[in-house]
C-alpha cells in the first residue's frame, strides 16, 4: 500500500541492519555529541557512553537527533569500529556531515543517507588532509545501493591527498555525488556496481574527477567510457566529455585521471542560460566556465564545481536589475520578473558578463478540465477545454453517479479512467479541484493518481494526492523509481481533509523552483522540495534528462491515471464528489490560487490586461480593488517609484466583492506604491 512517508520508511534501521546477518549485536552505537565537542573520539559523545570499540560487535548510527550534525574523526586519530564481519556503520544521515582528517576502518558498509534531494541539505562525507578510509568487507554505497534505495542525497569528497580502499567484492554502489579533488585516490577493488535499475538513475548520480584518480578493477575500460557517456563520470565537472580523460591501466586497476591544466586560469565566461522562459520563482544553476593552457571549459561555478573550491576561489556575482532576476554566492539565478538584466562574475583579476533575457511570467495554460455536467447514467466525462479532442474524454467506471453539477464516488468501486498520457511532457504540472469529501474518508484513497505501475499492483513512478493516510494526515506525493513508495517526495497536511465540503485542494509539482506544493481553500497548507534538474547543468542537458525536469523525466508516458483510485490495488477507493477538476502545465501561483479560490469552481480568471486599480479608504483600512475580468492578479507593492523600485507580493487575504477583487490592507504613515502584475 501506499502508506510510508520517506523518514517513517527508516524507523526500523537497526533492525534491518541485523537482518544483513546472523548473530545478535552486543550492543549498537549512536552519535550524542555537542557543538562543543563533535570529535569521534570522545567517549562522552557516545551512546552508550564509549568510543565504538573493534572489539564489539555492533553498527554505528550517525545522525543529528540526539547531537551535532557534523562528525569529525580528528588527524591522527584512528578509529576502527565494530568486531563483527557484517558490522556496519549508517551515516552521516539526514543532512548530516562526517569530516574524516584521521583514519577510520570499518568491516561492512559505510552508508551516508538522505532523502531531501535539495543541494543544500545533502549528507556530505569529507576525507581531508591526509584522511585514510578503508574496509575489509564490502565498500561505501553512495546513493541508491540495494539497501538504501530511498536515501540517495549523498555527496563524497575527497580533498588534498586522502585515500579511499575499498578491497571488497562489493565495491561501489554510486546514485550519488563523488568528487575527486587534488591528489586523492579512490580506490574500488572489487566490482562496481552502476546499472541502470536503482531507482534515482543516472541523472542524480555523478563521479567528478577533478584531480586525482579515480581506480577501478582492471579491464574497467569499457565501463568507464559508458560512464562518460551518459554523463555520470564527469572530468573538471563538464558531462559527455572523454577528450580530457586519460584512463590506463597498470595490470591491477583501470585508472581514470584528467589531463593537467597546464598552468593558471587564464579566462572565464558563461555558458548560455539553461532556460530563459520560466516562471517566477524558477532558480538554476549559472554556468561558469574557464580555460587553462591545456584544459577548457572547466566547470567553475556550481555547488559542487569541476575543480576543488578552495583552489579556484569564490567568484563573486552580480545582477543588474534585480527585478528581473537575482543572483546569490554560489551563482543561482532566481527568476523574479520579465524583462533583461546583466549577470557578472568576478574571480580574482578575471572578469565577465552576459545580458540575460528572461520571459518570465504566467506560462502556465489550462490543458484539461472536467466539469461532471453530464446527466446521470452518462460514463463519458467530456474534457471541456477548447480544442482538446474527445480522445481526452474520461470514463466513469462502476460505482459513481453523475447529477448534471457533480461527481459522487461511492468509495466502493466507483471511479473515473482518464487517457494515458495526459501529464506527459509536462515540466512542472498544477492539479486544481473542488470537492466535498467523507467523513471519514477511506483511509489511503486517492483523490487522484496519476503515472505507472509496475505490473504488480503497485505504483512505481507517480503523482497523487491522498486526502487521508494511516497517520491522519493528508499527502501529496511525487513517487520516483521503484515500487513500494520508497522513494516518495511528500507534501504533507498534519490533518486530514474528512468532512470538508465545497473545499478547494490545489497540488503543484513545480520541481524547477525545488518544490510540490499543497493549497486547501486558497492557503498554502504543506510544502517539500523537489529536485531541480536546472541545479546540474550537466544532467540537465545531458542524456538521461534531456533538457527536461525530474517530473517529465519520471512520470514519462504516465500510461494509468485515476480519479478515485489508487496506482496501489490495495488502497481503496474514494468516497466523495467533484465539482470540478483542472490539469495545468505549469505551476499556478499563490495569487492565482487565491483568485481562484475567491472565484469559486466553473469560473476563471479573466484575461483583460487593460484594468485599473482603484483604492479607497474604509475607516482604518486602505481597500484595493480591481475587476475579477483582470488577468492581472497578483497585487505588489514597492516603498518607492524608479531603478530604486523592489515589487514583492502583498500577502493579504484575496475577496471577491461585486464583480472586484478585494484586499484590504490597515492605512498606515508609511509611503507605498501598488500596482498589477
Amino acid at each position: 500500500m501506499n502508506n510510508k512517508n520517506s523518514l517513517q520508511q527508516f524507523g526500523c534501521l537497526t533492525a534491518l541492519a541485523l537482518g544483513l546477518a546472523p548473530g545478535a549485536y552486543a550492543q549498537d552505537s549512536h552519535w550524542n555529541g555537542t557543538v562543543a565537542n563533535n570529535n569521534w573520539n570522545v567517549a562522552a559523545n557516545w551512546n552508550p557512553t564509549g568510543i565504538p570499540s573493534s572489539t564489539v560487535d555492533a553498527n554505528i548510527f550517525l545522525d543529528a537527533a540526539n547531537g551535532d550534525s557534523i562528525f569529525t574523526i580528528p588527524a591522527g586519530d584512528v578509529e576502527s569500529p565494530g568486531s563483527g564481519t557484517y558490522d556496519t556503520i549508517f551515516g552521516p544521515e539526514w543532512g548530516t556531515t562526517l569530516n574524516i582528517y584521521g583514519k577510520l576502518n570499518f568491516k561492512w558498509f559505510l552508508f551516508p543517507v538522505q532523502n531531501n534531494p535539495a543541494p543544500g541539505a545533502r549528507s556530505y562525507l569529507n576525507l581531508r588532509d591526509h584522511a585514510v578510509v578503508s574496509t575489509s568487507g564490502a565498500a561505501v554505497g553512495i546513493g541508491d545501493s540495494w539497501f538504501f534505495q530511498t536515501a540517495p542525497y549523498v555527496t563524497m569528497n575527497l580533498y588534498s591527498n586522502a585515500v579511499y580502499n575499498s578491497f571488497g567484492g562489493a565495491g561501489l554502489w554510486l546514485g550519488g555525488h563523488l568528487n575527486i579533488y587534488d591528489q586523492s585516490v579512490f580506490l574500488a577493488n572489487g566490482y562496481i556496481n552502476m546499472d541502470k535499475t536503482g531507482n534515482q538513475t543516472d541523472g542524480t548520480r555523478s563521479i567528478n574527477v577533478g584531480g586525482g584518480k579515480f581506480e577501478a578493477p582492471e579491464g574497467f575500460t569499457g565501463n568507464i567510457n559508458g560512464y562518460i557517456s551518459r554523463g555520470i563520470l564527469r572530468i573538471y565537472g563538464k558531462g559527455q566529455d572523454s577528450t580530457d580523460a586519460v584512463i590506463t591501466d597498470d595490470g591491477t586497476n583501470t585508472i581514470v585521471t584528467g589531463t593537467p591544466l597546464g598552468g593558471a586560469l587564464q579566462q572565464i565566461y558563461f555558458a548560455p542560460l539553461l532556460q530563459t522562459n520560466v516562471a517566477a520563482g524558477t532558480f538554476q544553476q549559472l554556468v561558469l566556465d574557464g580555460d587553462y593552457p591545456a584544459v577548457t571549459g572547466v566547470l567553475l561555478s556550481s555547488s559542487e564545481p569541476g575543480l576543488d573550491p578552495a583552489t579556484i576561489g569564490h567568484p563573486a556575482y552580480t545582477s543588474s536589475n534585480p527585478n528581473v532576476a537575482t543572483v546569490d554566492a554560489n551563482g543561482v539565478l532566481t527568476a523574479v520578473g520579465a524583462g533583461s538584466t546583466t549577470i557578472s562574475a568576478t574571480l580574482g583579476s578575471l572578469h565577465t558578463s552576459t545580458n540575460v533575457v528572461l520571459t518570465v511570467g504566467s506560462t502556465t495554460s489550462l490543458v484539461h478540465e472536467y466539469k461532471f455536467s453530464e446527466a446521470a447514467g452518462s460514463t463519458d466525462l467530456v474534457d471541456s477545454v477548447p480544442g482538446n479532442s474527445p480522445a481526452w474524454d474520461g470514463t466513469l467506471v462502476g460505482g459513481g453517479t453523475l447529477d448534471g453539477q457533480k461527481l459522487t464516488l461511492d468509495g466502493s468501486s466507483g471511479y473515473v479512467q482518464l487517457p494515458a498520457g495526459i501529464v506527459s511532457g509536462l515540466d512542472e504540472v498544477t492539479i486544481e479541484l473542488w470537492g466535498s469529501f467523507g467523513s471519514p474518508i477511506n483511509t489511503w484513497a486517492n483523490v487522484f493518481a496519476f503515472g505507472l505501475t509496475d505490473g504488480s499492483g503497485n505504483g512505481a513512478n507517480y503523482i497523487d494526492l491522498q486526502p487521508h493516510t494511516g497517520g491522519g494526515t493528508c499527502g501529496a506525493n511525487f513517487g520516483q523509481g521503484d515500487p513500494g513508495n520508497g522513494a516518495e517526495w511528500d507534501a504533507v497536511v498534519g490533518s486530514t481533509l474528512d468532512g470538508l465540503t465545497n473545499a478547494h485542494v490545489v497540488v503543484v509539482y513545480h520541481p524547477n523552483a525545488g518544490y510540490l506544493a499543497i493549497y486547501t481553500n486558497g492557503v498554502l497548507a504543506a510544502q517539500n522540495s523537489m529536485f531541480n534538474t536546472l541545479m546540474d547543468p550537466v544532467a540537465y542537458a545531458g542524456p538521461t534528462y534531456n533538457n527536461g525536469s525530474i517530473l517529465k523525466y519520471t512520470l514519462g508516458t504516465d500510461d494509468v491515471n485515476y480519479i478515485g483510485h489508487s496506482l496501489y490495488n490495495a488502497d481503496p477507493t474514494l468516497n466523495g464528489s467533484i465539482d470540478e477538476f483542472r490539469i495545468y502545465n505549469g505551476p499556478l501561483t499563490a495569487a492565482q490560487i487565491a483568485a481562484d479560490h475567491a472565484l469559486g469552481p466553473n469560473q476563471f480568471i479573466g484575461t483583460s490586461t487593460n484594468v485599473a486599480l482603484h483604492a479607497s479608504r474604509s475607516g482604518g483600512n486602505l481597500v484595493l480593488t480591481w475587476p475579477t475580468s483582470s488577468a492581472m492578479v497578483t497585487l505588489v507593492s514597492s516603498p518607492k517609484l524608479g531603478s530604486g523600485a523592489v515589487w514583492t507580493a502583498v500577502p493579504n487575504a484575496l475577496a471577491v466583492s461585486g464583480g472586484n477583487y478585494q484586499v484590504t490592507l490597515p492605512a498606515t504613515a508609511t509611503t507605498a506604491f501598488f500596482r498589477l502584475q
